[in-house]
């Protein structure tokens, strides 16, 4: 039973971890896409971890505190390569439509372009 609820526990707080990382990315402009690097970081750490426990010989439960110590080392350096993202500045769009007169005039209006904005006059 307490194994089972160590798991959920780890869950939990995994969840919470890629949230977080998701809204700080966000936050500098990027995708929310960046929180999966904590989730990559937590499990590839986790299970690095426990092959090295594994191979050094060491016992059931030092093997499970040797995967948490991955799972922690591979979520610090998500963390610390999320929270130094630069952020994302916006794209300089160039000039902005002039308004003349009762409509906008698109001074870039290609007429033989279907996708070119309208020219309103």
């Amino acid at each position: 039973m307490l194994g089972y609820a160590r798991s959920m526990i780890e869950i939990i707080v995994l969840i919470m971890f890629v949230r977080n990382l998701a809204r700080t990315a966000e936050q500098k402009g990027r995708s929310k896409a960046w929180g999966g690097l904590g989730a990559a970081g937590w499990l590839g750490g986790e299970v690095m971890g426990g092959v090295v426990g594994g191979i050094a010989g060491a016992e059931s439960g030092a093997i499970y505190g040797l995967a948490l110590v991955g799972a922690v080392i591979g979520s610090v350096v998500a963390y610390v390569i999320v929270k130094n993202l630069a952020p994302v500045s916006p794209p300089d769009l160039g000039a902005p439509f002039v308004s003349e007169g009762p409509g906008v005039v698109n001074p870039n209006y290609d007429p033989k372009n279907p996708y070119s904005p309208p020219r309103i006059e």
